[in-house]
């Protein structure tokens, strides 16, 4: 007979089996009040009506987890409240949009944090364009494998760069990618874009499952040997730098970023804080007071000479004399003010967005002899710590 249904024995395991035309077979389980549980395939669906409308929403989870699902539901409509199961979809674009705007304008993460979210979400977003997913609903533990499959077969610039040499993913940027997306989908959950039920996939996938093929490298810090060769080769430009970035564990941004003013030779202090004029944000938000060493103190004396307002560690040029600051300030606060102005002028213009503004205060810190971030790495990368054999000058004779 052609509505026939198939006996479930003979059905996979776990499954409710096919009716004779090969459709997948509804099983009603249980109902709890006005909600009835159903069973289709191996996932669990809920059934009642809302509103003079039929709903027929599916659960994550095992019968118990339907069953729970199901008593709330059936909770709400007694009390006649809106159904805990109905939640607003939305599609991977809006979703990606949304959460970057709350990092930006109401968590007030730092410009560079937003853009290593955008580059992730973005990847997400790219993947699920490509898979049809019109909704984040969709995703399940499963997509997510999908996604990781899709990201090993990737390859990008370091760094997000627009130009340079194209590599595959390292296992800690797939891990990032895949942190950030489970965060971002936490925030869709409290913004009603999830099921309060559903589980979010990219929690439930176990993240150490990634792993790389090769074999990890150990990483071993310098030797006393190795680390006093390393200080002796270095020239005076870069000393300074290196002995003060060890001493303290500075990032890289909070040295190059570090002014006149930071720099409390009374008090014998240094205050590492975030610089609004500047558009640069400690990384914690958080500011830190730290001593001046006795080792330090002379260098720091020496960087900042008779110059009252600027940067302490200034680019080689500058420091060498070859190239002098377009301005020349007699406070930090006139610093300040001129690059307030900078930035409410651009903001004045028709056509000055967040990039282009952010590209007028650097081109302006760079002509003040800020010291780029990538010139410090590219100046410690150019020495052979693997093996170190103490070649002094290596970095002066590739020609800097």
């Amino acid at each position: 007979m052609a509505g026939k249904r198939q006996d479930t024995k003979s059905a996979p395991r776990g499954h409710t089996g096919t009716t004779a035309r090969g459709h997948t077979k509804d099983r009603r389980i249980q109902r709890l009040g006005r909600v009835t549980i159903y069973k289709r395939g191996k996932r669990y669906y809920l059934y009642y009506r809302e509103a003079g409308k039929s709903i027929r929403q599916r659960v994550e989870g095992n019968l118990a987890s339907a069953r729970l699902a199901a008593s709330h539901v059936n909770t709400a409509l007694e009390e006649k409240r809106p159904s805990p199961l109905r939640f607003q979809r939305i599609a991977p674009d809006r979703f990606v949009q949304g959460y970057l705007d709350y990092c930006e304008h109401v968590a007030g993460h730092s410009f560079r944090t937003v853009n290593r979210y955008r580059a992730a979400l973005e990847r997400f977003q790219e993947f699920a364009e490509g898979k049809g997913i019109s909704s984040i609903d969709q995703v399940a533990e499963g997509t997510v494998e999908g996604f990781v499959k899709w990201l090993r077969q990737r390859k990008r610039t370091r760094n997000g760069a627009a130009v340079g040499k194209k590599e595959p993913y390292s296992v800690a940027g797939i891990k990032f990618i895949l942190s950030t997306c489970r965060t971002a989908m936490n925030w869709a959950r409290k913004r009603g874009h999830l099921s309060p039920y559903g589980e979010n996939p990219f929690s439930s996938f176990r993240l150490e499952v990634v792993r790389d093929r090769k074999t990890p490298q150990s990483r071993q810090m310098l030797s006393k040997e190795q680390a006093t060769a390393f200080f002796e080769a270095c020239d005076e430009w870069q000393q300074p730098i290196f002995l003060t970035l060890a001493l303290y564990g500075l990032r890289v941004g909070e040295l190059t970023h570090l002014l006149i003013e930071d720099v409390d030779l009374d008090e014998e202090v240094i205050r590492v804080r975030s610089k609004p004029e500047l558009l640069w944000h400690v990384k914690t938000s958080r500011e830190r007071v730290l001593p001046i060493c006795p080792e330090v103190r002379p260098l720091l004396e020496d960087r900042a000479r008779d110059r009252k307002a600027g940067f302490v560690f200034l680019n080689r040029r500058f420091a060498e004399g070859r190239e002098t600051p377009a301005k020349t300030f007699k406070t930090g606060q006139g610093l300040r003010t001129y690059l307030q102005a900078l930035i409410e002028k651009t903001q004045a213009e028709e056509s000055g967005g967040e990039k282009e503004r952010r590209c007028q205060v650097r081109a302006f810190l760079r002509s003040m002899g800020q010291v780029p971030e990538k010139r410090i790495r590219q100046e410690f990368m150019n020495w052979p710590f693997a093996g170190f054999q103490g070649t002094a000058g290596r970095g002066r004779e590739q020609g800097r």
